[in-house]
């Protein structure tokens, strides 16, 4: 169970790094953004790029408890909002992917990390 929890936190810290650094290195267009879209785009893409260190962190330490619980909470709850915005356009099949991949590993990591804790084996 903790190679599996550890290889997802590797994959959503490669996920979190590959679409950050895309986000806050994307080139502007004026024609659908204006400065300060873009100004904002490019903050919480930096931020979501430096959350991959959190990820990559309590890939090698699980017995961090509350920073793995609040990275499985934060992703879960990115998760919700990206499916609550699914009711303002269509959803395209990648979008149903990213959001699957944040609501529904995020729940098992909590259940087996907890499962783990529990045992005595982190």
């Amino acid at each position: 169970m903790l190679i599996v929890i550890r290889t997802v936190l590797v994959l959503y810290g490669i996920i979190a790094i590959a679409s950050g650094l895309m986000g806050a290195t994307a080139s502007y267009d004026a024609a659908v953004s204006n400065p300060t879209q873009d100004n904002n785009h490019r903050f919480v893409a930096a931020i979501w790029a430096a959350m991959s260190l959190a990820f990559f962190y309590t890939a090698w330490n699980p017995s961090e408890i509350a920073l793995f619980r609040f990275l499985m909470v934060a992703v879960f709850i990115g998760g919700l909002v990206r499916a609550y915005g699914l009711r303002f356009y269509p959803a395209t099949p990648f979008m149903i992917f990213g959001i699957l991949i944040e609501l529904i590993p995020t729940v098992i990591m909590l259940w087996m990390h907890t499962k783990l804790l529990n045992a005595g084996s982190l």
